[in-house]
């Protein structure tokens, strides 16, 4: 069980970082709310993501007081995601989801953050080449479900943070497990319809009001963004560099097809995904 340590005080930039991603978090949260609200939805649709971000903002604060789980937790990463392909719900032959009580979890947006840091700290810590094929396994996952935008955005991440750590190595093996994870997934189409008020929220936002989808996308971008103001911190640069990366190409890959935008759309697994891996990022 993690140790608890005292939170100490937080240094400007750990106080910058934290108040940027709830604030702009919160609020794109509630751009797709208002939406959801504005347009008829049911209140079973478009309570359920506020709820679930204040309760996981909650679970955060009481986290942030932990260690860091041990880096090879990200074994269990791989296992979920495994899981989800073998008894995960089907849905015209997609597999991304498990399936807890009446919610259908999808795995991927729920663990990559946090995988993140854990593999960093894995390889900063005892090297590179187990973490490699822990992150190499989970992006044939995310290939075989298939899900493109969450592999691509694990494929930016890792891609920025073999960048950010200047590591040639890195760079060897991410860029031909990128090739190959992406040209597998490309062979599956992905046969789901998108869905107004998962993958079309900002589409849905606009109808309501220009002004309401340009303010939730500019609120996401920001929330995407804010781990960079701990970019100053060495330790930390690379990966927050590499969560920025993730939590931009995640949030927008819907401009360049049929994707979920993560906070805004209904999902509660990218309130608990995004939540959680800033949380870590905070983490001793």
């Amino acid at each position: 069980m993690p140790s608890v340590i005292s939170p100490g005080p937080w240094s400007k930039e750990e106080r910058n970082f934290q108040l940027a991603f709830v604030v702009f978090s919160g609020l794109s949260v509630l751009s797709g709310t208002v939406a959801m609200m504005a347009t008829g939805g049911a209140p079973g649709l478009w309570l359920r993501n506020p709820v679930m971000w204040g309760v996981t903002l909650m679970l955060c604060v009481g986290l942030r007081r932990l260690h860091m789980p041990p880096p090879w937790v990200v074994i269990a990463i791989v296992s979920l995601l495994a899981l989800s392909l073998l008894v995960g719900p089907d849905q015209a032959g997609v597999h991304r989801w498990l399936a807890v009580g009446p919610v259908q979890l999808n795995v991927a947006a729920l663990v990559i953050p946090l995988g993140l840091l854990l593999a960093d700290r894995g390889v900063r810590h005892a090297g590179q080449p187990r973490y490699a094929i822990a992150v190499l396994a989970i992006a044939m996952i995310l290939a075989w479900q298939p899900d493109m935008s969450q592999l691509s955005a694990l494929i930016a991440a890792l891609l920025i943070w073999a960048i950010a750590r200047r590591s040639v190595q890195s760079l060897l093996w991410v860029a031909p497990m990128a090739l190959l994870a992406l040209f597998f997934c490309a062979g599956r189409p992905d046969p789901l319809e998108p869905v107004p008020h998962v993958e079309g929220i900002f589409h849905l936002a606009a109808e309501v009001s220009p002004m309401l989808a340009f303010c939730g996308g500019l609120c996401l971008l920001l929330t995407a963004l804010s781990p960079l103001a701990l970019a100053n911190d060495l330790n930390r640069r690379p990966v927050a560099a590499g969560l920025t990366a993730y939590f931009l190409v995640s949030g927008f890959a819907w401009l360049f097809g049929a994707f979920p935008v993560p906070l805004a759309g209904y999902g509660i697994s990218f309130i608990l995904g995004w939540l959680i891996g800033a949380t870590a990022l905070l983490m001793k």
